[in-house]
């Protein structure tokens, strides 16, 4: 009789050096995930720049912004998603402008964990959405004082306007996929489209769009107008 094939599991390298935190952090996210979290030290950490993904427990780690600061330098493709207790919108806020590209606090379900690493590694930054608003509103001030007064005239399709909607909710290109019943290919091709007419460069300008217009108002194909 022959045996299923074994599903692989996703290897991911956590940052961190106090041996109960690990385990807490093996325990509660490694199997529900279906995913082997792998302790690294710091030194090590930082000669992983083909890692899509590092985690970095802030927990065990200090000091977190320096240790940020040597990533950035030394592993600038790595995707940064730390792991805290402190669940301050300003203290997430730095987290995030140090070159984090995630904040999870470690109470967190694992759902939402999962749901983290699938949204980084798919572009997008992952962190309370007040916190998020007032990066990429800045960023956008910085840029541009008047680079949103134009988003509510770009037209999108009923299903551009789908797909962005389900961009702020946080999902990533798989779940959209899975709600909407297409493939994480037609969801890439989307995006590229919708931030085509945006405007926009990246994933996290096209989150900036996206809170600043009303999604709900989809091009009519037909012609009708807007539709609800």
């Amino acid at each position: 009789m022959n045996q299923p094939p074994s599903t692989a599991r996703e290897r991911i390298r956590l940052v961190a050096t106090n041996p109960m935190r690990i385990s807490g952090l093996q325990g509660v996210y490694g199997d529900p995930c279906g995913i082997d979290l792998v302790p690294v030290s710091v030194a090590e950490g930082l000669c992983l720049n083909k890692e899509p993904i590092v985690l970095i427990d802030a927990g065990s780690v200090s000091p977190l912004f320096e240790v940020l600061s040597r990533f950035r330098t030394s592993c600038p493709r790595a995707q940064i998603i730390v792991i805290g207790t402190d669940a301050d919108d300003t203290y997430i806020e730095c987290v995030i402008a140090a070159g984090a590209k995630g904040f999870l606090t470690a109470t967190a379900p694992p759902e939402e964990f999962k749901q983290a690493i699938e949204n980084v590694r798919d572009g997008s930054i992952w962190a309370p959405r007040k916190v998020l608003s007032r990066l990429i509103g800045r960023r956008s001030s910085d840029r541009n004082p008047a680079a949103t007064d134009g988003t509510a005239g770009v037209q999108l399709t009923p299903r551009e306007s789908e797909v962005l909607k389900l961009l702020i909710g946080g999902q990533g290109n798989r779940e959209i996929g899975e709600h909407l019943g297409i493939d994480p290919t037609t969801v890439k091709a989307h995006l590229g489209r919708i931030m085509r007419k945006a405007g926009v460069g990246n994933r996290i300008e096209l989150t900036m769009f996206a809170l600043h217009r009303r999604p709900a108002e989809p091009q009519d194909r037909s012609g009708s107008g807007p539709s609800h």
